[in-house]
């Protein structure tokens, strides 16, 4: 064992639980028409992997982790520290997130302990195929490409056992996450917001969400299989309610519809949208047009929802600056929903979305203008800026 002895690890491991767990089941039944049914719970098995992400260079959660990761660097078996290493590669390779995917990848098994996915990167056939397999992300591509890499997230999974990782999670981190579950779940539980969600979809959605309320999740809201989200635990309750908001849409229509796919593709073409595509701080992910349209599509629709039950952002500051001003379609989007009412009336939002792009709310132009009445004129032709300077 490599890292420094805990001597307090035993007195806490006895009054602390390796998962906190709590439910609302009471508080929901306390009105009839009261739907969403909250979970709150810490899961060190889920950190876990999230350090993996961020052992292996994510540029993002550097900024927040820095003392982290070169303690980590340093304490790892040095195969550890190279089969991280390995797997961040690749995801970035591919234009993918590391933390965030692994855990959509690991969510489809156990994950409330260290020896939960590190038995799941041992043997996914087992303990992670069905599930991915009955999920919106499957793929038998992507699944023989995870079989590639998971040896080097074993790998560096039972490096983190070499250290001791649970004792070192338990002692160190579980005194600050187990008072934040209890307080986030307290917080979250007066907010009914499946029925909002549902208006807006035009589908029917099961009543839960469960928040697992983590160390090293930081500076995403992080969406995994299920109606099941990660959020840090430092983040206060109107925060988690606006991921709870955004997570649950995702994806709010069906990316492999021709008939959207037909309809984007004006929109898609176009020199201005096609440099934020291009020119955007790949870091932040959305690294195509229909992962920039499902993922702007989706904070429109949150932004309603926020708005609705009272913990909204303003959007004028929030698209001005979130993700270096990338998300104007998503300005675009809530400004023609308000405008033309659908966000009172609610629907089907893939149908108004196929309507929007056919009556013209959402032509290049249209995206353009609509998203400098939220945002502005400047922000807005910063984006022909960047194209013309990659010329």
């Amino acid at each position: 064992m490599r890292l420094i002895a805990l001597t307090c690890a035993a007195a806490l491991s006895a009054a602390i639980a390796p998962t906190v767990l709590a439910q609302t089941e009471e508080a929901a039944n306390t009105a009839v028409d009261f739907t969403t049914q909250w979970t709150v719970r810490a899961a060190p098995g889920m950190d876990a992997i999230l350090l993996i992400g961020i052992l292996s260079g994510d540029e993002l959660q550097s900024h927040y982790y820095g003392e982290t990761i070169g303690f980590l660097r340093e304490a790892l078996p040095s195969e550890a520290v190279e089969a991280a290493d390995r797997v961040g590669a690749s995801f970035r390779e591919s234009g993918s997130l590391t933390g965030p995917t692994l855990a959509l990848i690991f969510s489809a098994g156990p994950f409330a302990t260290l020896d939960d996915v590190i038995a799941s990167a041992a043997d996914p056939e087992t303990h992670l195929r069905a599930n991915l397999e009955a999920s919106d992300n499957w793929s038998e591509e992507r699944y023989s490409g995870l079989m590639e890499i998971l040896p080097d997230v074993h790998t560096a999974l039972e490096g983190l056992r070499s250290i001791n990782y649970s004792a070192w999670y338990q002692a160190q981190l579980m005194p600050n996450i187990a008072p934040a579950v209890e307080a986030n779940l307290a917080a979250v539980s007066a907010y009914d917001i499946i029925p909002e969600q549902e208006r807006l979809l035009g589908r029917t959605l099961a009543p839960e969400i469960e928040i697992l309320v983590l160390r090293f999740s930081q500076p995403y809201g992080i969406r995994i299989t299920g109606q099941r989200f990660i959020a840090y635990y430092g983040w206060d309750a109107n925060i988690q309610l606006r991921v709870a908001a955004h997570e649950i849409f995702h994806p709010p229509f069906d990316r492999t519809d021709p008939e959207i796919l037909s309809r984007f593709e004006a929109l898609e073409a176009d020199p201005w949208f096609r440099s934020i595509v291009d020119n955007h701080d790949p870091a932040f992910g959305y690294n195509s047009a229909m992962s920039i349209l499902n993922e702007d599509s989706t904070q429109a629709l949150d932004q309603i929802v926020s708005e609705r039950i009272g913990v909204a952002r303003d959007p004028r500051q929030r698209w001005t600056h979130a993700d270096g001003s990338m998300h104007l379609l998503a300005a675009a989007l809530y400004h023609a929903m308000k405008e033309d009412g659908f966000d009172q009336s609610g629907g089907v939002y893939s149908d108004w979305l196929k309507s929007a792009f056919d009556r013209g709310l959402l032509t290049p132009e249209e995206v353009r203008r609509r998203a400098a009445i939220v945002v502005d004129e400047a922000t807005v032709n910063s984006w022909y800026e960047r194209l013309h300077a990659e010329n």
